[in-house]
């Protein structure tokens, strides 16, 4: 039985950005194959990290010397440092939210409104919120839980299982077997799935459609089209309420 996703339990477990936990070590031990090895996860992650982290932040975040234990020292820069510090505060301000947040859940409503049970508005503020940290224009967004894991290769697959109450929602991605140790994946973690309108495909339900073992396909009912040109954007919703948004020819 897959647990609802809940990120105000990840918020409350403290789980931090495993990007993060590599500057963190480098800046302890000076050296970037320690770093991995002490986050747990391969060099070739660690060196992803890095890459990602310096292309978000625009400035060079470690430099290296040749020649180093285990394969060249390692220091972090100025702006490495900075970086640090604001993930520190970062996360005390987080901790704080979620005490706020759950204060207030436990707050008796005000003598002039209905009676508030905790979570019974059907929202869970936390929850909401960190799901809207996400700035991204993909518009294909489902909150959702790890089912399983299968690695083959340099890639993985992992099964996901819709985290929301209905009808059963599953879907399948695959990444590199570095993403996966980065983000931490393991069965019944809450994750955030998203995917882009133009890597969805919508096709009447009697046309012939062969889905593939550990790929996607679902039957909806189309809610809104709007046509250009020779393609047609279609929204398209689950039997278990989940919404999409496709193209069809």
């Amino acid at each position: 039985m897959i647990p609802q996703a809940s990120l105000t339990a990840a918020l409350a477990e403290k789980r931090s950005d495993r990007r993060i936990d590599v500057l963190r070590h480098i800046q302890n031990c000076g050296s970037i194959s320690e770093a991995a090895r002490r986050v747990g996860i391969s060099y070739k992650a660690a060196w992803q990290a890095l890459d990602t982290l310096s292309n978000l932040a625009g400035v060079e975040l470690v430099q290296r010397s040749v020649g180093g234990t285990g394969g060249g020292g390692a220091r972090l820069t100025a702006d490495a440092l900075l970086l640090l510090e604001a993930a520190d505060a970062m996360g005390h301000a987080r901790e704080q939210l979620h005490v706020q947040l759950e204060h207030a859940r436990q707050l008796p409503a005000a003598a002039d409104s209905q009676p508030r049970a905790a979570g019974a508005a059907g929202i869970s503020v936390a929850t909401t919120l960190a799901r809207l940290q996400v700035m991204t224009s993909m518009r294909n967004q489902w909150p959702c839980v790890v089912a399983q894991l299968s690695r083959s290769g340099p890639l993985v697959q992992v099964q996901l299982q819709g985290a929301d109450a209905g009808a059963p929602f599953v879907l399948h991605s695959h990444i590199t077997d570095e993403s996966a140790q980065l983000l931490g994946l393991r069965p019944g973690l809450p994750v955030l799935a998203m995917c882009k309108a133009t890597a969805v495909t919508v096709q009447a339900a009697s046309a012939s459609c062969d889905v593939a073992i550990g790929s996607n396909g679902w039957q909806g009912a189309v809610t809104r089209a709007t046509r250009g040109g020779v393609v047609q954007e279609l929204a398209v919703r689950l039997p278990s309420g989940v919404q999409l948004v496709g193209f069809s020819r």
